[in-house]
């Protein structure tokens, strides 16, 4: 069951938000307190209330309460603040987009640490102890699941962070930014973290960097600490509402061991790094990366190792890993490959008549340049292996559509120079094609 809170108001941010409650089913005041987490982007949460598309995780707890592999709890879905919800979520930097950006997250911890959560305690009767409160978001919304639970650990002693924006890269330039903070501290005792292959600028190296830092601070790999690593994942809802599951039993399930382990082969250019952490999966259906597996190669000389089940290219050629997590094992082949870690992408993009001359043309995120009436142009050193959707678009549901009016959008993984050559026939409109419309 899911009740909402409509417009609730917070005084530390001066405004008003919906908030969807999901209840177990059995939900009894009585029978409290509940465990809790608190979920960032809520209106994209559950599926029976809110908009599409969705996380659907009134659907996935309903499957794993129900199935005795997690304990009945409460998760709390608080909605974003639209064109503000950059502000909101920044703790360490303006959203680098905005030009009005501003840091709003310590109000946003304010209202929800202050006044939401006793609320929400006194109505559900939900736990205050630390241990089995959680916090959780993805994308924006999981930068700031991290902050808020390293900066506040006595209050959420779980995190969920998933597809982090950890660092703003240029669309243009490529230059980074950074947007999150380094704690030197170790901070809520259980974390689950993830990223997907496919996510273009919010790419693997920055989240799997962090998950080596937290190790680095004491974190016990596949225990305190939980990582996947999802190959062909994209940046949306459908690939979180896949990986949903698995942080929640992680946060609040029975941990065990493995019992499958499986590998895939791999690609690394001399002097880049890849990760061949297995993917473990447990008998809860629980998924990660075992970043805590032994892992070693041969021949010696064409890798190295530069972190937890991550090994960096040395010399061209073949190599064989094997990786092993207690009795269980898989083989994988590594090919190394000359050149350094990046390639360059090329790419052109025919836009139809009428198009405005003022107008961005974003290709996977990437902005483009007009270089003549009607075309556009941007060339890019990216790391080999990054992941691409292929879609064409000039913002927000300003898609770019083929002859049949299907979105253009072939995903690509990156791993030599190419060039790519896009033509779109029209763009969509988002007054007509936003799937939010009417909801």
């Amino acid at each position: 069951m899911i009740e909402t809170l409509a417009g609730v108001r917070s005084r530390a941010l001066g405004n008003t938000r919906d908030v969807f409650v999901y209840l177990p089913p059995g939900h009894d005041p009585a029978a409290g307190p509940y465990p809790v987490v608190v979920l960032q982007d809520g209106q994209h949460v559950f599926a029976g209330a809110g908009l599409s598309p969705s996380w659907r995780v009134d659907e996935t707890l309903d499957d794993l309460i129900g199935r005795g592999l997690l304990p009945p709890l409460v998760a709390v879905g608080v909605s974003n603040a639209g064109d503000r919800r950059g502000d909101e979520y920044s703790h360490v930097a303006p959203y680098p987009r905005d030009p009005r950006g501003v840091c709003r997250g310590e109000r946003y911890e304010e209202f929800l640490v202050e006044e939401l959560l006793p609320v929400i305690r006194e109505r559900y009767a939900v736990t205050a102890d630390p241990a089995a409160t959680a916090v959780m978001g993805s994308s924006m919304g999981g930068l700031v699941s991290y902050h808020l639970a390293f900066r506040r650990p006595e209050v959420f002693g779980l995190a969920a962070v998933l597809s982090p924006f950890l660092v703003f890269a240029d669309p243009l330039t490529l230059a980074e930014t950074s947007v999150h903070r380094r704690f030197d501290a170790r901070g809520p005792r259980r974390i689950w973290m993830d990223v997907g292959g496919m996510e273009g600028l919010i790419m693997v190296g920055p989240v799997r960097e962090l998950a080596e830092h937290l190790l680095g601070l004491g974190y016990a790999p596949d225990d305190e600490l939980r990582f996947l690593h999802e190959p062909s994942a994209p940046h949306h809802e459908d690939a979180w509402a896949a990986r949903a599951g698995s942080a929640l039993l992680h946060l609040f399930g029975t941990a065990g061991p493995p019992v499958r382990l499986s590998g895939r082969d791999g690609q690394a250019a001399t002097g880049q790094a890849l990760d061949v952490a297995p993917i473990a999966e447990r008998a809860d259906g629980c998924r990660y990366s075992a970043l805590g597996a032994e892992v070693t190669w041969r021949p010696a000389v064409a890798l190295k190792s530069v972190g937890h089940a991550l090994l960096e290219g040395v010399e061209p050629g073949r190599a064989e890993v094997v990786a092993r997590v207690g009795e269980l094992a898989v083989t994988t082949r590594v090919t190394v490959v000359e050149g350094g870690p990046d390639a360059l992408l090329d790419v052109t993009v025919i836009v139809p008549d009428g198009t405005p001359d003022d107008s961005p043309v974003y290709f996977s995120g990437l902005a483009t340049t007009e270089v003549a009436p009607g075309v556009h142009h941007g060339a890019w050193r990216l790391p080999r292996g990054v992941g691409l959707n292929g879609a064409v678009g000039r913002g927000w549901r300003r898609d770019g559509l083929d002859a049949d009016g299907v979105p253009i959008g072939t995903p690509l993984r990156h791993d030599a120079d190419r060039r790519v050559r896009v033509r779109v026939e029209s763009w969509s409109d988002p007054a007509r094609d936003d799937p939010h419309a009417g909801s």
